[in-house]
C-alpha cells in the first residue's frame, strides 16, 4: 500500500493559513498495490476488513469530510459488497438512510456503501478475468474533530470463500489479469 497526504492546501486556498469555512484543507488518499485475497469463513453477513483504511486528524473544529472510495473486486462463486467504516466513533459511513441492519444481523438492509456484486466472470476456460467497480463517494460529518480511521470492511451476503481486491480471481494471464487502481481518498472540509 502506498499513502499520499497533501497538507497546506489551506495556504494556497486563503494565502495566510486561516481555516476559510468551506473549503478543503486537506487530503488524504490510501492505495492498494496489486490484488489482496481475503477469506470468509463466517458465512452470510460477515464483514472482514480489506486492509484499505485512512487515517486523518481534522484541522478545523467542525469538520466534514468528503469521502471517495473507488474498489475493483470479484469474488469466487457468492455475493459480496463493502462497508465504509469509522473505526473510531464505531459508526458506517455513506450507506443508504433506507437501509436498516448492521451487517452482524441476518435479516434486513445492510449498510452497504457499495452495491453487492454478483460472483466470477465471464469465461468459459474457467479463468475469471472479470471484477466489478464498485465506487462510493460522499459527505461524512464525524461526531467530533478527533483523528479518524475510516477503514473499507468487505461484506460476505451469502457465502464463504475468496474476494479478490485490485485483481482478477485467476491472476494467471498478464493481459487480462492486470490489477486494478483501489483507493480511498479523505477530503476534510472546513467547518
Amino acid at each position: 500500500m502506498s499513502t499520499m497526504r497533501v497538507d497546506n492546501i489551506t495556504e494556497k486556498t486563503s494565502g495566510h493559513g486561516v481555516l476559510i469555512p468551506g473549503s478543503i484543507c486537506q487530503v488524504v488518499e490510501q492505495k492498494l498495490s496489486g490484488r489482496t485475497v481475503i477469506n470468509a469463513t463466517g458465512g452470510y453477513g460477515q464483514s472482514v476488513a480489506s486492509g484499505l483504511k485512512c487515517s486523518i486528524t481534522p484541522k478545523s473544529a467542525n469538520p466534514t469530510l468528503y469521502i471517495i472510495c473507488q474498489l475493483q473486486y470479484t469474488t469466487g462463486n457468492f455475493n459480496a459488497g463493502y462497508q465504509l467504516y469509522d473505526n473510531t466513533n464505531s459508526q458506517y459511513v455513506l450507506y443508504n438512510d433506507q437501509s436498516s441492519d448492521p451487517s452482524s444481523n441476518t435479516t434486513g438492509r445492510k449498510y452497504l456503501s457499495s452495491g453487492g456484486i454478483g460472483s466470477s466472470g465471464f469465461n468459459s476456460d474457467g479463468n475469471d478475468y472479470g471484477n466489478s467497480s464498485r465506487t462510493a463517494t460522499g459527505k461524512y460529518t464525524p461526531p467530533n474533530n478527533n483523528t479518524l480511521e475510516i477503514e473499507v470492511r468487505m461484506l460476505y451476503m451469502n457465502n464463504v470463500g475468496n474476494i479478490f481486491i485490485g485483481g482478477n480471481e485467476s491472476n494467471v494471464n498478464y493481459t487480462y489479469d492486470s490489477y486494478s487502481h483501489c483507493s480511498l481518498t479523505l477530503m476534510e472540509i472546513v467547518g
